[in-house]
């Protein structure tokens, strides 16, 4: 099998990165991994890195420069060309902070024989203890709901980007990865197409570490937040269409709570513009 990882970096020195710390230590060593892979470094940051020349015996690293940042959409597209380019069967997507493991890495070298309608192969993620992917997606606030199980998923699930196996033949039939979704609500837009192809998840007796990014109000920049607010409303209005109603609701609630608590009002006026507005995203 073979296999095409692409790590997604900003503002951030590769060798700081803990992905890739880690994937040194595993994947880079082929001790316990019999697969070949290669790797692309896609750094979306606004200089390029100093140190470009990424040396290892057992794998093929390419670093790529964008000071465009156009997101993670347009670095796993580019990625995708390249797993097609060089007959890859998955894709594996990562970000700069999560701690892969020997585990991890065993459990992908002796993935059992997966059907072709198993588009996506996922570890469990946690984060300060508490079990964040894969989900439900039948829950608007799949946090507080059951956890799936190891093994093949007949229900719906959402799981984060990082970690996750995506097959390369699925994501060319798709088109490739949303860019109506550059940054956030990317997974959620990738997962909900698996299953509404009905296609299949097949989720890994492994847990790994990952900082959730939470979202705080007084460090969150104007800008960011209407990103991220556009991007969710879009997949709710337009993929996850039975959760809608529900999802409105929990934002007009959103908008009391940042009226009154927070402090950068122009934040709480542009959740109150968005919920007044009926147009596509």
């Amino acid at each position: 099998m073979k296999l095409t990882a692409v790590m997604v970096l900003y503002k951030q020195a590769v060798e700081d990165s803990k992905t890739y710390q880690t994937l040194r230590e595993t994947l880079f060593s082929k001790k316990d991994f019999s697969h070949e892979l290669d790797l692309i470094i896609y750094d979306n940051s606004p200089e390029k890195q100093i140190e470009t020349s990424f040396d290892s015996e057992e794998v093929s690293i390419q670093y790529f420069h964008d000071p465009r940042n156009l997101g993670i959409a347009a670095a796993y597209n580019f990625a995708l060309s390249m797993a097609t380019k060089n007959g890859s069967d998955w894709l594996l997507l990562l970000d700069h902070d999560t701690q892969l493991t020997s585990e991890y890495v065993q459990e992908i070298s002796n993935l059992p024989v997966l059907d072709g309608h198993v588009a996506a192969v996922v570890p469990k993620i946690t984060s300060n203890g508490m079990m964040i992917s894969p989900v439900y997606s039948r829950y608007l606030r799949p946090l507080k709901g059951e956890q799936p199980p190891a093994g093949l998923q007949s229900e719906p699930v959402m799981a984060i980007n990082s970690g996750s196996l995506i097959r390369v033949e699925f994501l060319k039939q798709l088109g490739g990865f949303n860019g109506d979704f550059r940054l956030d609500y990317l997974d959620h837009w990738l997962f909900h197409e698996i299953f509404a192809k009905h296609h299949k998840v097949w989720v890994l007796n492994v847990v790994l570490e990952h900082e959730l990014s939470v979202m705080d109000y007084s460090q969150v920049s104007l800008g960011r937040y209407q990103s991220i607010l556009d991007s969710e409303i879009n997949f709710y209005r337009n993929y996850k269409k039975d959760l809608y109603p529900s999802y409105r609701k929990q934002l007009v609630m959103r908008f009391m709570k940042q009226v009154l608590l927070v402090k950068n009002k122009k934040i709480a006026m542009y959740t109150l513009s968005r919920l007044l507005t009926r147009k596509r995203s």
